[in-house]
C-alpha cells in the first residue's frame, strides 16, 4: 500500500478541515450540556440530549440506517455472507433495514445509558412502524440541521458511554 505524503497540500487541507470540524462538534456538544468539556453518557445527560433534540429536530424528518450493525445486524450475513436474495427480501418485509427510508414520528420517553434514545419511525415504503435506537440512524437530507443534530448525538453517544 502506498504511504500517504503528510506534506501533500491537499491531504494537509483535508486533515486540517477534519480536525476543525471535530473541534466545532466538541464545542457544540459541550455548549449543549453547559460544560467545559463533553460529558459522558448518563441518565442526566441523556435527558438533556432528549430535550434538546425534541426542541430542535425539524419535522418532517426522513431517516435511514447508518450501517448494517446494531439493530440492523441481521442483514450482515446476507450482505457479507450467504447470498439468498429471496430470503433476504422476505425478512426485509418484516424487519427494519439500514437501507430503508423512515419518517420520524416521535421520541420514546424511556431510555438508559446503554441503549440511549429511541425513536418511533414509519417505513416510507410500506408504512410499517418500528422503534429504533437513535444512535443507528442518520438524516437522509445532507447537509441539514437535522443531519448535524443527529450526527452530534451519535458521536457523543457512541464515544461517551462508560
Amino acid at each position: 500500500m502506498e504511504k500517504l505524503d503528510q506534506h501533500d497540500p491537499h491531504l494537509a487541507d483535508i486533515l486540517r478541515r477534519a480536525h476543525l470540524e471535530r473541534e466545532q462538534q466538541e464545542q457544540r456538544l459541550a455548549d449543549l450540556f453547559g460544560a467545559q468539556t463533553v460529558p459522558k453518557v448518563t441518565e442526566e445527560t441523556l435527558a438533556i440530549s432528549l430535550d434538546h433534540l425534541k426542541q430542535h429536530l425539524e419535522v418532517p424528518c426522513l431517516l435511514t440506517g447508518i450501517e448494517s450493525r446494531g439493530c440492523f445486524a441481521w442483514e450482515a450475513s446476507y450482505i457479507f455472507g450467504r447470498k439468498r436474495p429471496k430470503e433476504y427480501a422476505q425478512r426485509k418485509k418484516q424487519q427494519p433495514s439500514y437501507t430503508d427510508t423512515y419518517a420520524f414520528l416521535s421520541f420514546e420517553e424511556a431510555y438508559d445509558p446503554y441503549a440511549g434514545l429511541a425513536v418511533t419511525v414509519q417505513r416510507v415504503s410500506d408504512s410499517k412502524r418500528f422503534v429504533l435506537p437513535s444512535a443507528h440512524l442518520k438524516a437522509r437530507e445532507k447537509p441539514s440541521n437535522n443531519s448535524q443534530l443527529l450526527d452530534d448525538y451519535v458521536v457523543w453517544f457512541v464515544n461517551g458511554r462508560r
